[in-house]
């Protein structure tokens, strides 16, 4: 009798205690599955990135912004190119390869980019360290963006696709105290950056 008392008394408890191991089995896999939810809503780590790729797309239809610290800054290579009479300080600034491969119609895109782009560039600056007299101690001052911005209407054996250009810029720099400016000829706009496309 003693032992059916104990047995009726101990049965409730152990069903509680599997209750319990029961509920904490399945307690992680719910939460993991929340997450998972949580995050498939809130588009998740692929979600996000794709969000941001998105929200870091140029505006090609819209002129790049005419001045700024990021362009300021070529600019300032520009000079030190001009001062130090090394075009390859002015990489930056000069009108990417790339770019103009990829929106140039040529048959050679790469080789006309050399000769009409690079090869001007360097002996532009090489000419200009020339006339300049004490170019060596050229300090920068400001650079300002040309008035007159306009859009290049795609054609055969030009741009092949609408591009930002604008011509007359103006790098104001100063030798020993006197100030001195520089027009820039032609710059052209590229994923959101100006660009040197023709220096003198």
């Amino acid at each position: 009798m003693r032992g059916l008392r104990w047995l009726l008394w101990l049965a409730p408890l152990l069903a509680i205690g599997c209750g319990d191991k029961s509920s904490a089995k399945n307690a992680p896999a719910d939460a993991g599955q929340s997450a998972m939810v949580a995050k498939t809503a809130d588009g998740g780590p692929e979600g996000g990135v794709a969000q941001a790729a998105d929200a870091g797309e140029v505006d090609e239809m819209s002129a790049p912004p005419a001045s700024g610290e990021e362009l300021a800054s070529r600019m300032r290579h520009l000079l030190e190119a001009i001062a130090q009479n090394n075009p390859d300080l002015a990489s930056d600034a000069m009108f990417p390869r790339d770019a103009y491969i990829a929106a140039k119609d040529a048959p050679d895109p790469g080789k006309a980019w050399e000769k009409k782009v690079a090869s001007a560039f360097r002996h532009s600056v090489e000419r200009t360290h020339t006339r300049t007299k004490g170019a060596s101690y050229a300090k920068f001052v400001s650079f300002e963006l040309g008035k007159t911005i306009s859009q290049t209407t795609p054609k055969k054996k030009d741009f092949k696709k609408p591009l930002w250009r604008v011509k007359h810029s103006k790098l104001t720099f100063s030798i020993e105290g006197k100030t001195h400016h520089l027009l820039i000829a032609e710059m052209t706009a590229w994923r959101g950056n100006w660009y040197v496309s023709r220096l003198r």
